[in-house]
């Protein structure tokens, strides 16, 4: 029994190239911060606005990753005995992304001397030049790809995708990034991290779906394996409203919950909900709570419409690409991104969402292997008003005017840069294993490969002859495919806890 229970995981591993030293790394294994480009310089700025008392002024993104990026860095800086930053998150339903009028505004009429962007930034060139232009220095933060000739002039930028940064590990989400830059400070003014904000860090990670290999998984698992040294009040108080927490899999569901739960504050600059939930100690912690669980459920019931109505599109859609502009106003703007991976993830071609807002349009586009939105968009620049993001994930806006214009540049680059696969429908599984395989023991085994994400999914495996008569005492979970109960047949599964399945897919 033994051999065999070692058996499936090994061929798990053996399936995805990994070694058991990739797993058994720790945070000692991280390399070092100063080896990102320009960190000194962010240090000695930061490091002269706190003895001199200067104001300054995180700006975050509005979504996971930008309030835990915001949270971390001014939680360490309150740490530090520093009481004159504040934060920023606009509100994605008023403002397009990156520094706009609304941000240098508030900036300007606050007295602000400093700004650090996290999470955005190193596409905002006009907004830089505005701060600059009212004396206010700018950092940036940021990891999303450069546009070498539209670098903001900015005090210093930390971004691991700049040409002359030697940071190895280039995926990190922008939590990532400012916590490595939290690090560099504290070894630099010797004042430890507390250790929540590794917590925080693996939350945005997870939310922002960066691969969980390399560092990224380092970091999450790093908080699934220490998850009981995680002293920070707003972790305690939703655990005290949450089921109970005992395995690896229990952690990791946590920091999913968690990252979900913070994706739907909306209200604008110091007052996004989200953001106070997580900085608040009165009793008010309550209430935010309660707001923010009432957007989750209503969020989540909104995207499932939205994945109804995208699941007609898609159903027998032919072409290379699927471009959708959504005149009838069905998909909400904060869900464009979202609606764009699940049309990837349905018919694996490069997708374009996009719709009008606050006077322009706006997209979103989101691709697989074998394409590069952000080259695509690069190519069309001349047409767009701002665009970034990372090759699989990218965006845009542009005056409603470019419409006509831009398609067909995008449909000329992607008719030269992107072949269709051939075979559609086809999803790949980590090998074939019998019902008798899965047990606790086994279970435990393969929760070492924990966090699961992008380029480390959840494994699957092929089970042949599967029927509901003999499902034993495993459950499916509500999103599975139906099992007939006499006829056997064989499935793609995903093994979702110790008794439960997810019929992906039948074969047979």
């Amino acid at each position: 029994m033994v051999n065999e229970q070692s058996d499936l995981y090994s061929r798990i591993l053996q399936a995805r190239n990994i070694n058991s030293e990739e797993l058994s790394q720790s945070l000692e294994d991280l390399p070092d911060e100063a080896l990102f480009a320009n960190i000194d310089a962010l240090e000695a700025r930061i490091h002269k606005a706190i003895f001199a008392n200067e104001p300054l002024l995180i700006f975050g993104h509005d979504d996971p990753d930008g309030i835990t990026s915001t949270y971390i860095l001014y939680h360490y800086l309150n740490s530090c005995g520093y009481q004159r930053h504040s934060y920023y998150i606009p509100n994605r339903n008023i403002e397009s992304h990156g520094i706009q009028e609304r941000f240098i505004r508030f900036a300007v009429e606050g007295g602000y001397k400093l700004v650090i962007t996290v999470d955005n930034g190193i596409s905002a060139f006009a907004g830089v030049e505005a701060l600059n232009a009212n004396g206010i220095d700018v950092i940036i933060t940021d990891h999303h790809l450069v546009q070498p000739e539209l670098i903001p002039n900015a005090h210093s930028i930390l971004n691991p995708q700049l040409a002359d940064c030697r940071y190895p590990f280039k995926s990190l989400a922008g939590v990532g990034v400012v916590l490595m830059l939290i690090r560099y400070l504290a070894k630099q003014w010797e004042h430890p991290i507390e250790r929540a904000s590794y917590f925080w860090a693996a939350v945005g990670s997870i939310a922002d779906k960066v691969p969980m290999q390399g560092l990224n998984r380092l970091i999450v698992r790093h908080v699934i394996d220490h998850f009981e040294e995680v002293q920070d009040h707003t972790v305690q108080f939703l655990l005290r409203n949450y089921n109970r927490v005992s395995s690896p899999s229990d952690v990791f569901n946590f920091l999913s919950y968690v990252s979900r739960l913070i994706a739907n504050g909306r209200e604008e600059g110091g007052n996004h909900t989200a953001l106070r939930f997580i900085l608040q100690l009165s009793n008010a912690k309550a209430q935010l709570f309660e707001d923010l669980e009432k957007q989750k459920n209503q969020w989540e019931n909104e995207l499932n419409r939205v994945f109804a109505f995208l699941e007609t599109l898609a159903t027998d859609f032919v072409g290379k690409t699927f471009v959708y502009f959504d005149d009838d106003d069905v998909i909400p703007y904060s869900l464009l991104g979202t609606a764009s991976t699940f049309i990837v993830n349905r018919l694996s071609i490069p997708t374009i969402m996009l719709k009008q807002h606050n006077g322009l349009t706006v997209c979103e586009g989101r691709c697989g292997d074998g394409f590069n939105m952000v080259d695509a968009f690069s190519h069309c620049k001349e047409h767009l008003t701002q665009f970034g993001g990372h090759a699989k994930a990218a965006g845009f806006t542009m005056q409603p005017g470019s419409y006509d214009a831009f398609l067909e540049c995008f449909n000329e680059y992607l008719s030269q840069n992107f072949s269709p696969p051939e075979t559609a429908g086809g999803l790949a599984f980590d090998t074939t294993a019998s019902l008798a395989e899965l047990t606790p023991e086994n279970w435990q085994m393969i929760e070492a490969l924990l966090p699961w994400g992008q380029q480390n999914p959840e494994p699957v495996l092929k089970i042949e002859g599967l029927k509901q008569a003999n499902m034993g005492s495993f459950s499916l979970d509500a999103a599975s495919l139906s099992l007939p109960r006499e006829q056997a047949v064989d499935c793609l599964v995903n093994w979702r806890a110790p008794a439960q399945l997810r019929i992906i897919k039948k074969l047979s």
